[in-house]
């Protein structure tokens, strides 16, 4: 097989320039009435190229417990534009009245736009401008065109990037916006000739391959291969252009791959996924992007055959073919550190592959997610046959973390290049330039917060998956109509604390305010979401699920412990009766929801009582489900480096315990449903009986019944249940 380098897999380099972030990293300082920069109020001066962190100095996510958790003044990336809209007012008073209704979720920034801006050039498109090329100068006299000044200095006036904007955001309005540390989703007001601006932050175009660590491979011995060729990106966001002689490529990527040869070319690839619904959801944006370079999924049966001689005793002399099952060209494992022994699977199951490589096959080997942002470069010493950590190589290799899941092809170029790639940077989140590779035709997740601020001792997520970035809602919301359009019935929200969305907004936002809208959308059928956390799960979310038809009655809390003490020693921030307080609410307002939650014995310090007092409290709430664990150290943690650890019999005694309640109560949850006729939204066929299909209840029980999946894929249907069993429902179909 042709080598990736050559093939229509070959990332190409494509040379970035390195904008700086012109903003200085200050806190923002909200108004009276409205949580918002203005702009006005805390400018700090700063020179273009001005940074608090170098982009190359390898910082990390914070990992101990009261560290900083504001994503604007940890990451310091080399930023190249943002993505802005704005609504155009006459005055400040009825921008400020506007944004009160923004904040309160009366209406979203697009409708804003399209009802309320003076802006004739934006309105019809929701206030959208496009990028803002952050390379602009702070200085006036960068892009002057005083012919005094441009004698005395005998230099031509450099071009300003953004000079296409002037009419539509005026440079004065432009420099407040650089001056003004923001992420995606932030509001800000600028003043200009025009107006009052209100700007949002829609997106934010990073240069991913500037926060790699890139180490080249040892070539000794080896034919030095051919220089790349090499690209610019020139900010002209979807257009290409030519410029003597040589193509240059655009768009958001900025370093996608070059297509010439796909007609010659068949790579494949294989992608491994371990651990929860954040990682699902990662490992369907990394295969969008592996798709849309042209990499398709191997398929579970197929072969290669080549000649491996002539038959001799045969009179016609053909040639002998050996028929092997193919192998994929691309191994992705998206891994999950939460489990003890995490680290070691990981090596195990890439044994194998490594070997492959070690022989000389060409195979690109890509180590993605949060075992990958936890053990960063080590792996590659560990297995240095990796290539993007996430690593690409002869075979290529390469480890990133999940903050760069929708980015592979931007880091795949210096891989195809011959070396290996650690991407494991903070980093702001950027919206998908691909789309997802959804594994349910009427199912989907739709990440709407990304990693978590919380600083629990026994957890490494804040650790891996960084700093909370809340997506902005318009995205969200425009992300929810494609799917419904594509004819998706149910959506899952996802965080990894999803009641924190919108707090690390400036103006801030609700969740109980997004569910309202998501599940405002019209035609969608059914909204979950996932995780809370009780230490701040409103009671105005369990309203909204009770006043949002399509919210399912379904809500996962980890209560992690029944005892104030461990919560207490955990760093939960809430207690006991927290928690039953959240219960008895959702009883209240809908007493046959389902209610799932996680929880961990043998904590550090667990005494019999501390664990009595958890089994009480499943007795108290009796649980749909409850995913259990014995307590596992991790690494970066505090508990882990506690000396009151548990043995290990004690740890399994107390599941073995835990388990037999949760399956009793989970029977007699389930039992409640017999006899009753249930709406089931059918999703896949009965793979132990085929003439059955499996759908999901509101409550999310697992439902079996007689059917057709061709027929009844995506449709809603009435079951009356006739058998109860511990995890699923089984019945038959009625009118």
């Amino acid at each position: 097989m042709k080598s990736l380098l050559t093939t229509a897999a070959l990332l190409l380099t494509t040379t970035i320039t390195a904008f700086h972030h012109p903003r200085a990293f200050t806190p923002i300082i909200p108004s009276k009435n409205v949580k918002l920069p203005s702009s006005s109020s805390h400018i700090i001066e700063t020179s273009l190229h001005s940074s608090t962190i170098s982009p190359g100095s390898n910082v990390k996510y914070p990992t101990m417990r009261g560290s900083e958790v504001d994503s604007r003044k940890i990451i310091s990336e080399p930023l190249l534009a943002l993505r802005v809209g704005h609504v155009l007012f006459a005055g400040e008073e009825l921008a400020r009245q506007s944004l009160e209704k923004l904040t309160s979720a009366e209406m979203n920034f697009e409708q804003m736009a399209s009802i309320l801006s003076n802006c004739a050039e934006t309105r019809e498109e929701g206030g959208d401008i496009g990028w803002v090329n952050l390379s602009e100068s702070l200085d006036d006299n960068a892009y002057s065109t005083n012919a005094a000044v441009t004698a005395s200095t005998e230099t031509i006036p450099n071009k300003n990037p953004n000079e296409h904007l002037d009419l539509i955001l005026p440079r004065s309005a432009r420099k407040e916006l650089l001056r003004t540390p923001t992420k995606p989703g932030d509001v800000i007001m600028a003043t200009s000739e025009r107006g009052v601006h209100v700007i949002q932050i829609m997106d934010v175009m990073v240069d991913v391959r500037k926060l790699s660590y890139v180490k080249a491979r040892n070539n000794v011995g080896k034919k030095k291969s051919a220089e790349p060729i090499v690209y610019s990106n020139y900010m002209e966001i979807g257009i290409s252009k030519k410029k003597g002689g040589s193509k240059l490529l655009s768009g958001v990527l900025g370093g996608a791959l070059i297509d010439n040869d796909s007609n010659n070319v068949d790579l494949t690839y294989k992608i491994e996924t371990m651990g929860c619904q954040m990682n699902s959801a990662d490992s369907e944006r990394i295969e969008g992007q592996l798709m849309s370079l042209g990499i398709r999924p191997l398929g579970e049966e197929e072969y290669l055959e080549d000649d491996v001689g002539s038959d001799e005793s045969s009179s016609s002399n053909l040639k002998k073919k050996k028929r092997e099952k193919r192998k994929p060209d691309v191994i992705v494992l998206n891994t999950c550190s939460i489990r003890d022994h995490a680290e070691q699977k990981v090596y195990s199951y890439l044994g194998p592959h490594a070997k492959r490589k070690r022989e000389g096959e060409d195979i690109t080997i890509i180590v993605a997610g949060c075992v990958a942002q936890q053990e960063g470069q080590s792996l590659l010493r560990r297995i240095p046959e990796i290539d993007l950590d996430t690593y690409i190589n002869h075979g290529h290799t390469q480890v990133m973390g999940p903050q760069y899941a929708n980015r592979i092809s931007d880091l795949l170029e210096d891989v195809a290049n011959g070396n290996q790639v650690v991407a494991t940077e903070a980093s702001h989140i950027m919206e998908d330039s691909t789309k997802p590779r959804r594994q349910s035709s009427v199912c989907a997740w739709v990440n709407v917060i990304y990693g978590c601020n919380e600083r629990c001792t026994y957890c490494i997520v804040p650790t891996t998956r960084g700093v909370e970035q809340s997506r902005p809602v318009e995205s969200i919301l425009e992300e929810v109509k494609e799917l419904v359009d594509q004819g998706y019935k149910e959506v899952t929200l996802l965080g990894q604390n999803i009641d924190a969305y919108g707090r690390d907004m400036i103006p801030k936002r609700k969740f109980s305010d997004l569910l309202r809208q998501v599940g405002a959308v019209h035609g969608l059928e059914r909204l979950r979401f996932v995780t809370s956390h009780p230490r701040y799960m409103s009671l105005g979310v369990v309203d909204a699920v009770a006043e949002t038809p399509t919210a399912c009655e379904y809500f996962h809390v980890p209560f992690q412990a029944g005892s104030n003490e461990v919560l207490k020693a955990m760093g939960r921030g809430h207690t006991r009766e927290k928690f039953l307080s959240i219960v008895e609410r959702i009883r209240d307002r809908l007493p046959d929801a389902a209610i799932t939650a996680d929880v961990i014995v043998g904590f550090p310090g667990e005494t019999e009582q501390d664990f009595l007092d958890t089994l009480s409290l499943m007795e108290e709430v009796k649980f749909d489900n409850v995913n259990t664990a014995a307590y596992s150290p991790r690494p970066n943690t505090p508990a882990a480096t506690w000396d009151n650890q548990l043995s290990e019999e004690v740890k399994q005694d107390r599941l073995q315990r835990i388990n037999e309640m949760n399956l009793r109560h989970a029977t007699e949850r389930r039992a409640r449903m017999m006899g009753r006729t249930v709406e089931v939204l059918v999703e896949e066929r009965n793979v132990k009986v085929p003439t059955q299909v499996m759908g999901r209840t509101r409550h999310g029980y697992i439902v079996y019944c007689d059917g057709d999946i061709d027929e009844l894929r995506g449709k809603l249907v009435n079951v009356r249940v006739t058998q109860c069993q511990r995890y699923y429902l089984a019945g038959e179909r009625v009118e």
